[in-house]
């Protein structure tokens, strides 16, 4: 919600007051790899119009024509999400043979299960009045998806949360919805009030769909809402003392961990489970001192795949100017953070609302923080490895920097999204 646009008065018989335990439908264009010219092969790139759909492609036909029908027909059956959009920008003739897919239909759906092999990493989404654009942050590739005539108004739009292919936003003076760029299927909610930062705990079409909200502006401070099974948003308050401004709330089972002021860690245990009495603690009093020469920004990031890592928080502290990235993991017990200088096979995709991280499914792409800038238009990330800024070119590592000098961060409509075609 935006700030001074809705009530902030709560009612106070529905409040509830809790004390803190101390304690330890859319068409994609095409690739922008295909979009520059390439002298060589003299790869000329043209707009083609047909059948009142506009096409960017190359003028040439794309050999996959010379193969048997059967075996062309094979291959389409078998393409899901990026390699059937990549199949159709092959050519005019691919586009026009290949049918638009809605992939959010039943049909569709049971292509899906190929979807994990299409992507070895979230995009970088940049959400443009005409064009929703994704990076693929290892390959460089460039998708535009159309925005949604509902949704050209950017200056309009608010992105609270991406997780699952779905986005929670909400529109100035408008509606609070989930969003999913790659189906266009859109999701509605009843309307909150104001709220500082957001989190849910799985897809709006899961039964199991929990979103929870903070604000530090009203009595009430936590409000959650069990998607699909309740119309109106349950509300808690704090202590009367309490104006924690929670930021990156990550729900991890039943329970939901929040960075409290940039300065700690609290957890509400049993917050994401209906009707239970659940409790609040501090899990760290306050975040280590950074090395950081400039203003210190901190994120709290959820790691994406418990069953395979006993650590499923991770805390990351970079300067503004990228002079300095440190990386730690909360000791619980001693109710302090411990610094790491690597985390393995993981990767970390740092943004404004929301963090993730995963598993890498490439060596290439592992030890390594990503962030929603753009050097050369290609995605900067931090190597643990070398302690430099990087990019890709065509999967290999190319440039190499210090800092965030130079660098471009699509403000404030960007958000790291992990497609989901359903």
């Amino acid at each position: 919600m935006l700030e001074g646009d809705h009530k902030q008065e709560e009612d106070k018989k529905d409040k509830i007051v809790v004390s803190k335990v101390k304690s330890q439908k859319v068409e994609f264009i095409g690739t922008t790899d295909k979009q520059e010219e390439d002298k060589k092969d003299k790869i000329v790139v043209s707009k083609v119009k047909s059948q009142e759909v506009e096409f960017i492609g190359t003028t040439d036909e794309s050999h996959l024509l010379n193969l048997p029908f059967d075996v062309l027909e094979t291959i389409m059956a078998f393409s899901v999400g990026v390699e059937y959009m990549n199949f159709r920008a092959s050519c005019k003739l691919c586009y026009l043979l290949a049918p638009i897919i809605q992939w959010s239909n039943q049909t569709a759906s049971k292509r899906l299960q190929l979807e994990a092999y299409s992507l070895v990493s979230p995009w970088l989404m940049v959400f443009g009045k005409h064009t929703i654009t994704l990076i693929d942050p290892m390959f460089g590739d460039k998708y535009f998806i159309k925005t949604p005539r509902e949704l050209e108004l950017i200056v309009e739009l608010h992105i609270h949360c991406s997780r699952y292919g779905w986005l929670l936003m909400e529109k100035y003076l408008g509606p609070f919805f989930f969003f999913n760029p790659f189906t266009s299927d859109t999701r509605m909610l009843p309307e909150p009030p104001y709220l500082d930062s957001f989190d849910f705990s799985a897809p709006p079409t899961s039964p199991d769909c929990i979103v929870v909200g903070f604000t530090s502006h009203s009595e009430c401070h936590v409000h959650i809402l069990f998607v699909g099974r309740e119309s109106s948003w349950r509300k808690y308050a704090l202590d009367s003392n309490v104006r924690d401004l929670y930021r990156f709330p990550a729900f991890y089972g039943g329970d939901v961990y929040a960075l409290s002021n940039g300065k700690g860690v609290d957890v509400f245990k049993g917050l994401g489970v209906i009707d239970h009495n659940w409790e609040w603690k501090g899990v760290l009093d306050e975040v280590p001192i950074s090395s950081c020469t400039s203003k210190a920004q901190h994120f709290l990031v959820k790691c994406g795949h418990e069953y395979k890592c006993d650590q499923h928080l991770i805390l990351v502290i970079v300067g503004e100017f990228g002079e300095s990235v440190e990386v730690f993991i909360p000791n619980k017990n001693a109710g302090k953070c411990e610094k790491i200088d690597d985390i393995g096979r993981h990767m970390i995709y740092i943004g404004d609302k929301t963090c993730l991280c995963m598993e890498a499914k490439t060596p290439k792409m592992e030890n390594k923080i990503y962030f929603p800038r753009l050097h050369s238009e290609k995605v900067v990330f931090y190597s643990l490895e070398t302690r430099k800024f990087h990019t890709f070119n065509g999967g290999n590592i190319s440039e190499s920097f210090t800092d965030f000098s130079g660098t471009i961060n699509h403000v404030p409509h960007n958000a790291w999204i992990e497609p989901a075609w359903s």
